[in-house]
């Protein structure tokens, strides 16, 4: 449900992302309640005290038909202490009865999207470790103990394993992400090197995060819903608040690629990609490259509506979803 094709980087023109993982001599915490870019989150667990050490959070859409295959090497790779979570978007997630008691389902009935119905998952989790899994992932024995082990390294604010897509035949969690223009352009390619490898962002096809920390920064934005851009999206606001994102290289989960967002029209998907990006700037522009975004924009008006369509209407629906969130202030105010 993330984004998985779209390497666009590869310019001299590029500022690299650098991460900015806290000192390694200081324990990895959660940004605190009303401090800088930290929103409420909608979703906020109720749960006290987390009950299980794992909580695997697998949105789906396809419902039985995906998560039958996924579960069941999932289930084996689970803790007697873990849990799975399929969250229905829109949809019942057809997990039958008593096929495990550390097994259970959520539907999630508000906007559909991969953000929301993560958040949605996020909230009924009682573990005090979150995995967020595609349904289309499927796992090897090892793999939370493995995950758990890097989440408790100060400095470290979020991990995966390394995706393998079945579709390219390769790695897609050497990611990149590059400031151009003025607007972050992302990408995901082999990775490279062995061990613990920090990465400007992770694969949100399996992300792991301490559950603390992502209901402090707020979870995933659910603006960016259906798909696109959440992973990197978050990813940078745990850089900024918590720590460093890592893949461990050792730890490879296969990924085979739902039909869910290529069912959907190339240009719509273009479209949304480019509204998300837009987003995420905006989010995540400060200093300096305020004057590049300014001076290239209206470059990049002209390009798009005169060559890229797609472009534009990513850019209005866009601007339109930041009027909506205006309002929506204005009326709270």
């Amino acid at each position: 449900m993330a984004d998985e094709n779209h390497d666009l980087t590869g310019s001299g023109l590029e500022e690299s992302v650098g991460e900015r993982p806290r000192d390694a001599a200081q324990p990895p915490v959660g940004v605190e309640e009303g401090g800088a870019r930290v929103e409420p989150d909608p979703h906020r667990s109720r749960n006290a005290t987390p009950s299980a050490r794992w909580s695997v959070v697998i949105p789906t859409r396809a419902g039985w038909r995906h998560l039958s295959t996924a579960l069941p090497p999932l289930l084996t790779a689970l803790g007697e202490d873990d849990e799975v979570v399929a969250v229905g978007d829109g949809c019942e997630p057809g997990v039958p009865a008593g096929l495990d008691g550390r097994c259970r389902s959520v539907v999630h009935s508000g906007t559909p999207g991969f953000a929301p119905a993560c958040n949605r998952g996020a909230a009924a989790a009682r573990g005090r470790l979150l995995l967020f899994l595609n349904d289309d992932v499927a796992v090897a024995p090892g793999l939370l103990d493995l995950l758990e082990r890097e989440l408790s390294r100060p400095g470290v604010g979020a991990v995966g394993p390394d995706v393998i897509s079945e579709a390219l035949g390769r790695s897609e969690s050497g990611t990149s992400l590059a400031w151009r223009h003025g607007v972050l352009e992302a990408g995901q390619r082999p990775l490279e090197g062995s061990g613990c490898v920090p990465v400007p962002y992770l694969c949100g096809a399996a992300l792991a995060v301490r559950r603390a920390d992502f209901e402090r920064l707020g979870g995933f934005d659910e603006r960016l819903a259906p798909f696109f851009w959440e992973d990197a999206d978050l990813s940078l606001r745990l850089q900024r608040n918590v720590g460093a994102t890592v893949v461990v290289s050792g730890a490879a989960v296969r990924h085979r690629h739902g039909a869910t967002v290529g069912a959907v029209p190339e240009a719509t998907r273009r479209a949304v990609y480019e509204r998300n990006r837009w987003l995420v700037t905006w989010r995540h522009l400060e200093g300096a490259r305020w004057l590049a975004h300014l001076a290239w924009l209206p470059l990049r008006l002209v390009s798009s509506v005169l060559s890229d369509r797609a472009a534009l209407a990513g850019l209005v629906a866009a601007l339109g979803v930041l009027r909506s969130r205006r309002r929506g202030d204005a009326r709270r105010s």
